[in-house]
C-alpha cells in the first residue's frame, strides 16, 4: 500500500491541494464486501472490503480499501466491517452505533429500528420478540454489505 500514491491520488481528485484540508473534503458514501476482488486508489490489489467515498465540495468519487481508508483518512469504516463480521459470526451479537447509524443514513433500517437497536444493543438479556428483531435487523444490514 503506498501513502504516496493514495495521497497524491486524492489530491488529484479535491478541491485543495493541501493533505490536510483535502482529506476533509471527502465522506463515507458506501461501503461493501466485494464478490471480486478490486484494486485501491494506492494500487493495492486485491481489495474486498470496499469503501467509497464522495467529495463534499465537487462530487467527485473514489474507491478506496477500508486498510487506506482507516490509516489516511480516518473514517469509521473498519468499525462498520468489524460489526458486520461480528453478527455473520453469531446472528445474536450486537452491531455498533457506527454500523447502524450507516444504515439508517443508507435508508437500510427506519426510525423505529435505529431506536430501538441502540436500546437494545449493549443488553444481556432481551425478551425473544427484542431478540428475533434484533437478529431480523442484522441480517439485512450483513446482506445489504454483500456486492457483486
Amino acid at each position: 500500500m503506498s501513502e504516496y500514491k493514495l495521497t497524491e491520488e486524492i489530491i488529484k481528485l479535491s478541491q485543495s491541494q493541501l493533505w490536510d484540508v483535502a482529506k476533509s473534503e471527502w465522506i463515507l458514501y458506501e461501503i461493501y464486501e466485494a464478490d471480486e476482488p478490486e484494486r485501491c486508489l494506492c494500487g493495492h490489489f486485491p481489495i474486498i472490503e470496499i469503501c467509497n467515498l464522495k467529495n463534499k465540495l465537487n462530487s467527485n468519487y473514489a474507491t478506496v480499501g477500508n486498510c487506506c481508508v482507516k490509516k489516511f483518512i480516518g473514517l469509521p469504516s473498519d468499525k462498520i466491517f468489524q460489526a458486520i463480521k461480528r453478527v455473520r459470526k453469531d446472528d445474536e451479537k450486537s452491531l455498533n452505533a457506527e454500523a447502524i447509524t450507516y444504515a439508517y443514513d443508507k435508508g437500510w433500517i427506519n426510525d423505529w429500528e435505529k431506536s430501538f437497536y441502540l436500546d437494545v444493543m449493549r443488553k444481556r438479556k432481551l425478551t425473544p420478540n427484542q431478540l428475533n428483531k434484533k437478529i431480523q435487523i442484522n441480517n439485512k444490514l450483513a446482506n445489504k454489505m454483500k456486492r457483486a
